[in-house]
Order: structure tokens, then sequence, then C-alpha cells
């Protein structure tokens, strides 16, 4: 892609915005986007543009979005696989699996594995489709898995090899719901745990009474009780037995040739064991026991139906295998299917998995290189079961330490890592999405948002030097956006270097539209050296130099110095104090002192060195605000207006308030605090205190030099400040 065409509107508040990105000689371009003009709105629509889905305008639903992303003259858009927006943070990165999984493996033994592994896979969907009726359990896979965890199986597939013998035995028939007696929370093996004298005597009493018995049975190796009976009754439900001719001889009851009247001895018989007092008792305790706690409900039930159930239960983990055998035992034909599939492809697997290790590990590097870059992190992390994690397309097992210990992911990530850190975390996501697309040789439009916020500057200067060796991929392009100044420069200076002027916007916000405004022909980073070029003859240079060279001043001499208090009264509507004129007075003339002491090679050339600033500043603002196609990156304009709106400010508050003592220091704060005292229950002036409300916002004290270049005043609109001016101008003329 060597050309980006933009055509947006009315997407998430940008009403216009119409742009071309020339990639031929440059992959990278840089925007500064103060707050709330565009940064995030245009994350937003590429991110929307990614996923398939259709960005919009979120405060109109009746205004039509366009979304044009040209790529070449035919107009062809661009594809949404080949976009990736990177956010300055996302916690949901944290569950992404499939960049890693790119990492881990090659494409071509991927693509290996996964075609056998999706014929398992597929075999075992239809084969297991049924368990879920069958056993109640929506998560029967997990729930096979913990039970036969003893085994020590790699997976469902060698667990059921290993129990397929105990599946064909199983004579067992259970119609509870799984999770009503093996709960996910173990209620109901605590309850046994904490109850086992109890249950213990309960199945004393029922052995005895099994014992004793002339038609149940019990010795040291075999037993046929209630449950023997049960089985028996099931196994002759059919009547076919007794209809060829066959009989029953029962120890106690002699022979028996009807089904009807083996089912009626069988349940005279076992009521006769559970309606024994003795047992009866001990079962209400027990029943009792579970009436007192509301979540063992549903066990209660259970046991109701068939209280036999609990002499089971004496080995909880053993009856569940039972329970689980006499399950799958209804779709016994379905897993000997799969066993056999799997023993067939199982060779051909482990072959891959083998290949899979032999392989240079991808995400190693990756991890190295982001433990290289971003230094000081407290965590470390590396993935285990490495082979299965390489073919498998479920989550790897990635293990976390802090300070050397292990911890849970999600522990680490909500409780233990600060934000700092979370997002040195979310880095190394960044760089597995990223790695993940050279390893693809996929062409991809990165559009990075912010992602060196909140960083320490060692940690920034790291992400400045990986975004600097993005930019020399042949297959990426990225456009980074950003709202810290310094940033900004910094990657003019560290990314961009000599192409700066070509490759860097500033987005400003006008009435109608955003325009992306070409950085570096304004000396918007350096404006210093162009105004200092001019300031001999240039009036708009000379006035923007006023606050800069006051700086200097009191950097130098101190607020004494006689030279930054006329360059205050320059600044502010202040009187004659003592030899200081006053503001209306200074003229071009008074300046030449004050630049000279601190600007080398100053020799004013000025054509009316008598002309008056106030005066300059007033033509200056006239002509900013007169012009057409107005290019209103212009940092000297904004500074200007500034000035201009904070003297007429001043003028009007200073004509109005009742103290006019003089103000030493910050004036147009403490000018503007007489003015509310003296007006804040007055109605007619309410309006009047918003704007000058505002007039202290927009143009603060430090409207001059700072260790952000001036980022304040970059952040605001043009426009804003105009329609400022204007409103300050007709508070003047009432």
């Amino acid at each position: 892609m060597n050309k980006l065409r933009i055509e947006l509107q009315h997407c998430y508040g940008i009403k216009k915005l119409n742009h071309e990105f020339d990639f031929s000689n440059c992959k990278t371009f840089v925007i500064y986007a103060p707050n709330g003009v565009m940064k995030t709105s245009f994350a937003k629509t590429l991110k929307n543009i990614a996923k398939g889905e259709k960005p919009c305008d979120q405060t109109d639903d009746t205004l039509v979005p366009v979304y044009n992303f040209f790529i070449d003259d035919s107009n062809n858009q661009i594809q949404r696989e080949d976009i990736c927006v990177i956010e300055p943070y996302n916690k949901k990165a944290f569950d992404s699996e499939d960049k890693v999984l790119t990492l881990l493996a090659d494409d071509e033994t991927r693509k290996e594995y996964l075609t056998i592994f999706n014929e398992i896979e597929s075999l075992k969907k239809s084969s297991l489709s049924g368990l879920k009726k069958i056993s109640g359990s929506s998560n029967y896979e997990s729930e096979i898995i913990e039970a036969f965890s003893n085994l020590d199986k790699k997976n469902i597939f060698e667990i059921f090899e290993a129990i397929l013998n105990d599946i064909e035995t199983s004579k067992d028939s259970f119609e509870f719901k799984y999770n009503d007696v093996f709960d996910k929370a173990n209620k109901v093996k605590k309850f046994l745990a904490d109850n086992f004298t109890l249950l213990k005597e309960y199945i004393e009493k029922y052995n005895d009474l099994i014992s004793k018995s002339t038609f149940f049975a019990k010795n040291a190796d075999h037993v046929f009780g209630t449950t023997e009976a049960k089985i028996l009754g099931k196994s002759l439900e059919g009547d076919e037995y007794f209809i060829a001719g066959h009989k029953l001889v029962l120890k106690s009851h002699g022979d028996i040739s009807a089904k009807n009247k083996l089912a009626d001895i069988i349940d005279e018989e076992i009521a006769k064991v559970f309606n024994d007092k003795g047992l009866k008792d001990v079962f209400e305790k027990i029943d009792n026991l579970l009436d007192a706690n509301k979540e063992l409900q549903s066990f209660k039930k259970v046991i109701e139906r068939d209280n036999s159930i609990l002499l089971r239960l004496n080995d909880y983990d053993v009856f569940r295998k039972e329970v689980w055998f006499s399950f799958l035992k209804q779709i016994e034909t379905g897993i000997k299917s799969l066993v056999e599939l799997y023993n067939q492809k199982k060779f051909d697997l482990e072959k891959i998995i083998q290949k899979a290790k032999d392989s240079q590990s991808q995400w190693e590097s990756t991890i190295k290189e982001f433990e290289n870059r971003f230094v000081n992190n407290p965590f470390t992390l590396e993935i285990q079961n490495k082979a299965d994690a390489i073919l498998n397309e479920k989550t790897p097992a990635i293990d976390f330490k802090f300070q050397g210990k292990d911890i849970e992911r999600n522990n680490l990530i909500e409780n233990v890592l600060s934000q700092g850190e979370r997002r040195a975390l979310y880095i190394l996501n960044v760089i597995f999405e990223i790695k993940s697309r050279q390893l693809q040789n996929k062409k991809t439009l990165f559009i990075i948002d912010d992602i060196a916020d909140s960083f320490d500057y060692k940690n920034k200067y790291a992400i400045v030097e990986y975004l600097n060796d993005l930019s020399k991929e042949d297959n990426f392009c990225s456009i980074i956006l950003t709202h810290n100044f310094d940033f900004f420069r910094t990657l003019q200076s560290r990314i961009l270097q000599d192409k700066k002027w070509e490759y860097s916007f500033v987005a400003e916000r006008l009435k109608d539209e955003i325009k992306l405004i070409n950085a570096g022909s304004r000396n918007v980073t350096d404006p210093f050296t162009n105004w200092k070029a001019g300031v001999n003859n240039n009036e708009k240079h000379l006035i923007a130099c006023v606050p800069f060279v006051r700086n200097l001043i009191e950097f130098k001499d101190g607020q004494s110095n006689a030279h930054y208090k006329l360059l205050t009264h320059a600044l502010h509507r202040k009187l004659l104090d003592g030899i200081i004129k006053e503001t209306a007075d200074i003229r071009i003339a008074d300046l030449r002192d004050p630049f000279s002491s601190v600007l080398s090679g100053i020799t004013f050339t000025f054509t009316d060195t008598n002309k008056k600033i106030v005066d300059i500043i007033e033509e200056q603002i006239t002509a900013i605000k007169g012009a057409e196609n107005y290019d209103s990156i212009v940092l000297e304009d904004k500074i200007i207006l500034a000035i201009g709106i904070r003297l007429k400010a001043e003028e009007y508050m200073w004509s109005q308030v009742t103290n006019q003592n003089p103000i030493h220091g910050s004036q147009t704060g403490v000018l503007f605090g007489r003015y509310k005292q003296d007006f804040k229950d007055n109605d007619t002036h309410k309006e009047t205190l918003k704007i000058l409300e505002s007039v202290i916002i927009m143009t603060p004290e430090n409207i001059h030099l700072n260790s952000f270049m001036y980022e304040p005043i970059l952040d605001m609109g043009i426009d804003e400040l105009k329609s400022l001016h204007d409103k300050v101008c007709n508070l003047t003329s009432t």
C-alpha cells in the first residue's frame, strides 16, 4: 500500500476529515491530536472497520456516516483484515490467544495438525452430542476430565481409552442430574465429610438389615442388596424372559414366572429395608441437616427419590466415576469409534508435535525481545505444555511469576500489578500481535493510539525504538496518534528524522471539519528559531516573543528586573509604575533593550519603532480573524490572540471593579476575583462572568514558555480563540 486516501463524515464526532497519506518514501505518519479533536474517534472508526462493523455518529443517528479508505486510484477499499488498531490499553487483549498461537508453530505445521485434529474433534462432537441431555451437565467434558484426573492422561481421548472396559461392563442406571450430586462448589462432598459418622451409621444399619434378610445377602466378597435387586428387575423389565417359558427361583419366594410378580417382590423387600425404624431415624437426621442448607436442596431431592444413593456415597470420588461409566454406557458405540480414530491418528499427531518441539520457538524470542526492551518489570512469564499449546487451538498454559513466585494471571492483572506494570504487560500482547503479522508476511496498516501514555520515560523511549523498528518493515504502514506534544516531538526526531516536515501533522478542529496541518513547515516543534530570525523586523514575531523573552529574563535576573517588569506591563493592563510605562504607552523602541539583554544579535530595523504594542496586537488580530483559507496551526497567531484576549478582559474588569489598588504578581486571576466578588450576586453580570471564566481557563497566566513548549495553547482551536476575542470585545464596547 503506497497511498491511503481517507474520506470520513459523521464518525464518532468527526464531522469531516479528508486526507491522503503517501507512504511511498516513509512508512510512518505521526499526528499530534489534542484531546477531543479526533484521535479516539479516528482509531474507533478503523477498529469498527477491522471488525466488520459500521461506524456511526453517537449523538445523531439520522446522520449518514461516510468511511472510505481508498488504497489506489481505482477506489479499492482497504481490506478489514489488513487493519490493526493498537489502543493505549485494552484489558481484553489479555484474553486473546490466536496471535500467541500463530507464534508457536509455523503455518504448515499448524495446518497439518489441525487437519487431523479437526477430524477427531468433529467425531467427538457427534459422539458426545447426547451426553448433555443424559448427564444434565453442559460442561460434561471438563467434568469427565476432572473426575478422572487421577489417571494422568493428556486429553479426554486417552481417558476414554483407559475407562472403556469399565464403560462396557457398567450395569448402573442413574436418573439424577450430575451436578445435583457432584456440584461444582463441592457442597455435597463437604456435607458428606462433615457428617461422616451419621453416614457410616446409616450404611452399617443397612448392611445389618441386608445380612439378616432372607431375600438379600451379603458376605465378605459379594453383595445382593437393594441396588442389585433394582438392576435385576430392570434387566427383566420387558417380560420376554418369562414369555419364553423361563422361571426364576427365589430362596424365600419359590418359583417366579411373571414380571409383575417379580417387581412386586422386589418392591416389597426393598420397602422392608428402608422402612426399618432404625434406618429411617438415621435418614431423617440426614434429611433434616440438608433442610438447613438451601444450597443442598437439589441433592436432598435426589436422595428423597432414592436414598440408596447414600450407600454409594461412602466413597464420593469412586461413585462419581461409576456415575460417568453409566452415563457413557448410553453412548458406548460412539466412545469406541472415537477411541479407535484417535489411536489411528495418534502416531501422526505425535510426529507433528515433535516437529513443533524441534522448530524454533518464536514466542521465546518475542518474550526475550520484550524483556530486553522493557526493563525493571516485576513479572516474568513462560508457556508450559508447549507442544499442546503450539498445536491445539485452546489457550496455551502460560505461567506467570511475580518477583519469582507463581501467580494466577487474573490475580496478577487485577490485584497485583500497578497501572504502569499492566500497561507493560499489555505491550507484550501488542508485540505478539505484530510478530504474528510479521510471520504471516501480512500487509498491515497499524493505527497506533497513544501507546506510550502513562509510561515512565525509560520505557517510553523503548516504545519509540520499537515503533522505529516497525517503521522499517516493508509490509507495514503506521499512523501514530498522540495527544502528548513532547512524545510527538520525540517521534518526529527519532522515527521521522529528516522526513519529519512531510510526515507529521497537527490535527485542528475547525467549525465544520478536521484538518491535518503539516507540522514541520510552520516550525511548530521549534518555533523560536523562526521567531528569533524575524524578531528584528517582523511585528508578529516580536509580539509572540514577548512572553518568551520575559521568561528568559526571569530565569536570568528575577522578577525585580526592570526589563521583566516592562514586558509584564506589555502583557497585562497596568498603569505607570515609577519608571515602568503603562501598557497603553509601550512602543517597539521600548522592547529593544529587554530583548537584546537575553537574545544576541538583536538590532531592530522596524520602519516605525514608535508604534504602540497594543496597536500592533489589535492590527495582527484583525488580520488573523480576517484571513481566508486560514492555516490554523500557526502558533504565533494563537499566542497573539491569547495576549489580546487577556488585555481586553483586564481592560474591561479594571473599568468595573471597586478595588483599584495595583496588583503585583498574577494579575488576571486576582482581578477576576475582585470582579467576581463585586458582581457574583448580580444577574445582569451572569453571562459576563462565564465569558471571563473562559478567559481565565483559555489564556492562563503561564501562556508563556513551559516544559511542554506551549502545549496548552496548541491544544486550543483557533476558532475558539477567535470566538472568545469577539465576546470579550463586546464586553468592552458596552
